[in-house]
């Protein structure tokens, strides 16, 4: 689909494996080892990323995956062990618990997703325990050592466990260590990642960077805005920096969120108010039946301006984008009286904001 995209526009594609020449050169090799320079005025690197992988860890076993070759998986184990509780680990948590395997889910932090909003995480943390995965706080890992049989994991607390299979999940490198850049001045820091400026330029100012490969927010949504973004900056056309963007998180429920959370609003002294929706009281969630979920707006108590929008439940990345799209509009618009105003079609989840209003209209009147 891509390539039709490509050609539609005129760029040409080159195959292969690249490497710097130097600040302007690029030498790609192909895959019959043919060599080709290509020469720019500018250029922009988004190489991607790949699972970090420790170097402790042998992962050509047959039952140690990463986050990448755990899609080849040809049968399904009865128990697992996944290290590393981001939102990888609790995407494939949600993944193999809903599949029937009994899932241990290492955390080497306190709790589960810690910006999310404490209320949604706690909720996160519930809903995987009730599908059978326990969850393991503050832990590191001493070894993982795998056999015939399975694998055996030593934590530095003492614990031994053994499952069918080990999920290693937790961080991601830059593609970055064969493209060369000792030729062009650049260095990558301890994960492969480059850093770039609010215009996306590296360190050497005609060659950007953009998606994984700057780190955060690490999303396939934000990366397709900065590759726009940085190109129209290189080709001196309108631009923004992505900053703010929505995070979606596909676990068992489906997390999404968009703007600050209780915690970070409270730490900044800002006088906001909560109006919820529970999805069980909304027709379209009993007509399908997941009942499960919950729609918060945090606004501020004394203008309504709408601070951040945090959901949780079937469909809740989508569900956000109404909020989002509110959020972002100028002066008046962006208050809560939009919702209560509003008519929305019946019954539908996004009827959700409407009832969610109310409730924080509620509280302060």
């Amino acid at each position: 689909m891509r390539t039709t995209f490509y050609a539609r526009n005129r760029i040409d594609l080159f195959h292969g494996v690249a490497r710097f020449k130097d600040e302007h050169t690029l030498l790609v090799r192909d895959r019959q080892e043919g060599m080709e320079e290509l020469v720019a005025k500018k250029i922009v690197i988004a190489t991607g990323s790949r699972p970090y992988r420790p170097a402790d860890i042998n992962f050509r076993h047959p039952r140690i995956y990463c986050s990448d070759t755990i899609l080849s998986l040809s049968h399904t184990p009865r128990t697992l062990v996944i290290f590393g509780a981001g939102v990888i680990g609790c995407e494939y948590a949600s993944i193999f618990s809903g599949l029937g395997v009994k899932v241990d889910l290492i955390n080497n932090r306190d709790s589960l997703l810690s910006f999310l909003d404490d209320e949604i995480s706690d909720a996160l943390s519930y809903h995987l325990r009730k599908h059978g995965v326990l969850v393991r706080h503050n832990e590191e890992y001493e070894s993982v050592e795998g056999d015939e049989s399975g694998v055996v994991v030593r934590l530095k607390s003492g614990k031994k466990i053994r499952a069918d299979a080990f999920l290693w999940a937790n961080g991601r490198t830059g593609n970055t260590d064969s493209l060369g850049l000792e030729n062009i001045g650049l260095t990558a820091n301890g994960r492969g990642q480059l850093s770039v400026d609010e215009h996306y330029r590296t360190a050497v100012s005609h060659i950007y960077a953009a998606g994984d490969v700057i780190g955060w927010p690490s999303l396939a949504s934000a990366a397709y805005d900065q590759g726009l973004n940085s190109c129209n900056e290189l080709l001196d056309k309108e631009y923004r920096f992505v900053s703010d963007v929505p995070t979606g998180i596909y676990t068992i429920p489906e997390i999404s969120s968009f703007g600050p959370n209780e915690r970070e609003l409270t730490e900044a002294k800002v006088p906001y108010e909560v109006g919820k929706a529970f999805f069980k009281d909304t027709a379209r969630a009993q007509i399908t039946g997941d009942t499960v979920g919950m729609l918060k707006i945090l606004f501020h108590q004394d203008t309504l301006e709408i601070l951040g929008i945090h959901c949780f439940g079937d469909q809740a990345s989508e569900i956000l984008h109404i909020g989002q799209a509110i959020m972002q509009q100028e002066g008046d618009a962006n208050t809560l009286k939009y919702f209560v105003n509003t008519t929305f079609n019946y019954p539908t989840m996004a009827e959700a904001y409407r009832v969610a209003a109310q409730n924080g209209l509620n509280r302060v009147f």
